[in-house]
């Protein structure tokens, strides 16, 4: 008989790089959440501007910090079917320029023909922006210039543009966030389709009967070892079958005996008939001393098997904690 098998839970042998890479995706995710509470508004102001005459706001203080930096956005409103050039800059109390950036902006309307049906169509550019980090603390100045505005036949206007300022401090980019959280995604994913493919596979035998056995060498304490049968069996089936596995070692002891309940999963074509009936069981054990094993499977009842296959992989890691039958040295 063999000597009683320690069962026990663990979390040993998990895959932990897809935690790693599910933790990624959550610091991504904190990440996103915290940027809302570090975001200060500075300004919100409209203003008018034309050209050769542009628009200054009042000084702003500004000091650097660690996480976060300024953002400036500018909203240009303008009629149809006109283009606009204009100019975003940041001054220092010297006046000169730290930042800027130049916006082809543009508003326009039209009407449009297809199978006999017309309609109207609108569309507009007309936003810019700025996002700088502040090396030091220092008074900055915005500055909006205007300069040129047309019609979209090209005739100039001489009106002021009227624009939409927003200054906020303490702004995350969370657009660079995102390659983070789809990346770390796309890792957990392809590590949790892996993880069931890990490991080296020692045994792998079918037969078409409802036994099967093979011995090999393997073992070793920090290695966990997967045991799985798969079965074939007809349409004459029972929705269940009992898999007997044993485990002999060297010497031709029996040193593992234990049984599974193999649920039978009946597929079937568009009339109903049956077309397959497969199950699987799976063991987890720890073999921990180094030798030749003998795995040997019995499937019962057996007359409605066709094909029984016995499959044994080491060095497996698993998604979360498993029952593990640990089979110790003296066995």
């Amino acid at each position: 008989m063999p000597n009683p098998v320690q069962y026990k839970q663990t979390w040993r042998f998990i895959n932990i790089w897809v935690y790693l890479a599910l933790g990624s995706v959550g610091i991504v995710i904190l990440a996103g959440i915290a940027s809302v509470f570090f975001v200060k508004p500075l300004v919100s102001k409209t203003v008018e501007a034309r050209e050769e005459e542009p628009v200054r706001l009042e000084p702003l203080a500004i000091k650097p910090q660690a996480i976060g930096g300024l953002r400036v956005d500018v909203a240009a409103s303008i009629p149809v079917n006109r283009w606009l050039t204009y100019e975003v800059q940041l001054r220092d109390q010297q006046d000169k320029i730290l930042a800027a950036g130049l916006k082809n902006a543009w508003h326009e309307t039209g009407i449009w023909q297809e199978e006999g049906e017309t309609g109207t169509w609108q569309e507009d550019d007309l936003e810019a922006g700025l996002d700088v980090k502040a090396a030091k603390s220092e008074r900055i100045t915005v500055v909006v210039e205007v300069l040129d505005y047309v019609t979209t036949s090209n005739q100039d206007i001489d009106e002021p543009v009227t624009f939409k300022i927003n200054v906020h401090h303490g702004i995350i980019d969370t657009r660079y966030l995102w390659p983070g959280f789809w990346g770390g995604l796309l890792m957990a994913g392809l590590t949790c389709l892996f993880s069931g493919s890990t490991g080296a596979t020692i045994i792998n035998k079918r037969i078409g009967d409802s036994e099967v056995g093979e011995r090999a060498t393997l073992g070793g304490a920090n290695k966990l070892v997967k045991v799985m049968v798969k079965v074939e069996s007809d349409e004459t089936s029972p929705s269940t079958l009992n898999c007997q596995l044993a485990i002999r070692d060297g010497n031709g002891d029996e040193i593992f005996n234990s049984s599974r309940v193999i649920p039978l999963h009946f597929r079937r074509d568009e009339d109903g008939d049956i077309t397959s009936v497969k199950g699987e069981a799976t063991f987890y054990l720890i073999l921990e001393k180094v030798g030749s094993y003998g795995f040997y499977v019995e499937i019962t009842p057996d007359a409605p098997v066709d094909a029984t296959q016995l499959i044994v992989k080491q060095g497996v890691v698993t998604l979360g904690a498993i029952k593990v039958g640990h089979i110790s040295a003296s066995a």
